[in-house]
């Protein structure tokens, strides 16, 4: 057995490079026992090197994700942590994809990420000076490796016909989150939500209820395009609960970097999603909802629910109450800015 002691409960550091060097030696994860200890000592000492062989072992790297998964992890309290991520690196090097498919550990350690996540959301935050520059561009930077890794995702089969990804847009510092569906054939051609008709028809109703719409977020439950194919034309096709479910872990990414005070579900998928279940939009619409994760959530329809209503009368009637509802939620997100 190796004995790693790391310096701290958050030595992610520490955790880091013992963690290479025992990858690269070949240990499994069993094999390894990690402890906690402010007792100066050599990091590497339970750590053997790798047998020499005709040509050295080759570097490895891993998803940006992952580095982003394990820092967060190693907030976490549970005791095994450092363990269930070092058998994720060892899966990693085997499999590079390991992230993007649903699993035991991987949905071990989401969930540790998660309540760490929430945790963080009921903390009050530091002074503003410690929470300047830094803070922004480690902001960015997690961001930007959580989208990455969207870009590969296989956690469903809706991949192998869409054209590529469509992950969200806007301000890290937006004070609203909209969540809508899915992206639609023009979403998926430009890799942008939001730019098709109801795209189109969402910014005015924004501007209607005097919601900046460059200051908001926006992103679906469902990253990749679901449709039928008809000839030369791409007819959307609702994602099935399986699909909304496999898409929840990128939302959860967003909201836990973004922190939005409201988070705004568009339609039922969007619903489903955040809470996990099947909803009724006319039961949830119009007041505000708890989420776990911290956060504010109301509930209206989807704009595409606009577009496909026939009558004349009753589609102004329905867009009048959308654009109240994104009104009152403009006023409640400047009240808990």
């Amino acid at each position: 057995m190796r004995v790693i002691t790391l310096a701290a409960e958050d030595d992610f550091e520490g955790w880091r490079v013992a963690a290479r060097a025992l990858a690269l030696a070949g240990v499994p994860a069993d094999e390894v026992s990690w402890e906690v200890s402010d007792e100066p000592g050599d990091l590497l000492a339970g750590v053997a090197a790798p047998a020499q062989a005709s040509a050295p072992e080759p570097a490895f790297s891993v998803p940006a994700a992952f580095l982003t998964l394990a820092g967060t992890v190693i907030g976490h309290a549970d005791s095994e942590r450092f363990g269930l991520l070092y058998a994720m690196l060892l899966k990693l090097r085997v499999r590079p994809d390991a992230l993007t498919e649903t699993s035991p550990l991987l949905e071990r350690l989401e969930r540790l990420a998660r309540e760490v996540r929430q945790d963080q959301f009921g903390r009050k935050p530091g002074p503003a000076a410690l929470e300047g520059a830094m803070a922004r561009s480690n902001l960015v930077a997690s961001w930007e490796a959580v989208r990455a890794e969207a870009i590969g995702c296989r956690r469903c089969h809706l991949y192998r016909h869409a054209t590529q990804t469509v992950f969200g847009e806007g301000p890290l510092d937006a004070t609203i989150l909209f969540v809508g569906e899915q992206p639609g054939d023009q979403e998926d051609l430009a890799g942008r939500p939001f730019v098709g008709p109801a795209g189109q028809l969402f910014d005015r109703a924004l501007a209607d209820a005097g919601v900046d719409r460059g200051t908001t977020y926006v992103t679906n439950a469902v990253k990749h395009f679901k449709f039928e194919r008809r000839g030369k034309r791409r007819i959307h096709q609702k994602p099935d609960g399986g699909e909304i479910e496999a898409c929840r872990w990128w939302i959860e990414q967003e909201r836990a970097l973004l922190r939005p005070a409201v988070t705004v579900a568009l339609g039922a998928t969007a619903a489903r999603s955040l809470f996990g279940k099947v909803v009724t939009i006319s039961r949830m619409r119009g007041v505000p909802h708890d989420l776990a994760g911290g956060g504010e959530t109301w509930v209206t329809v989807h704009p595409s629910f606009l577009l496909r209503v026939p009558e004349a009368d009753r589609k102004r009637e329905e867009y009048r109450k959308f654009v109240a509802d994104l009104a009152r939620i403009g006023e409640r997100a400047k009240a808990l800015a």
